[in-house]
């Protein structure tokens, strides 16, 4: 994975961990009483251990379905493995990691695109019920 696309996934968190977790306040931690710890400015990389809070991780971030497999897939990825496992969206070219290996679009654009293949479908048949036989 490049280091573009892991502070990608780094940003999203925080963002996510802003607008959604409940201990946030002021860009504080309010059980802990002190500065926000979402992200550990130590490492620099997702599977290094930069997500740091357990509350967002097992509580905010299954919010996202497709951040919380991307975050999981890079802590438990081998050392050898970098950028393994991940594809490009065919529709609108961002990296994600898919359910199956014949996944060809992202969460967002998978039910944009089978709701197309259903409507191409439906003129197909009404074009064919037109023409008589």
């Amino acid at each position: 994975m490049s280091k573009k696309q892991d502070q990608h996934i780094i940003r999203s968190v925080k963002q996510l961990a802003q607008r959604e977790c409940a201990n946030y306040a002021n860009g504080s931690c309010l059980p802990e009483d002190r500065l926000c710890h979402v992200v550990n400015p130590a490492h620099q990389t997702v599977h290094d251990g930069a997500v740091n809070c357990d509350y967002c991780i097992f509580a905010v971030l299954p919010q996202q379905r497709e951040l919380n497999a991307g975050v999981w897939h890079e802590v438990f990825r081998g050392e050898d493995q970098a950028g393994v496992g991940w594809k490009e969206c065919v529709r609108c070219h961002k990296p994600f990691i898919p359910g199956s290996n014949r996944q060809r679009y992202c969460a967002d654009c998978g039910a944009a695109a089978k709701q197309a293949r259903s409507r191409e479908k439906q003129r197909r048949y009404r074009q064919r019920q037109k023409t008589p036989v």
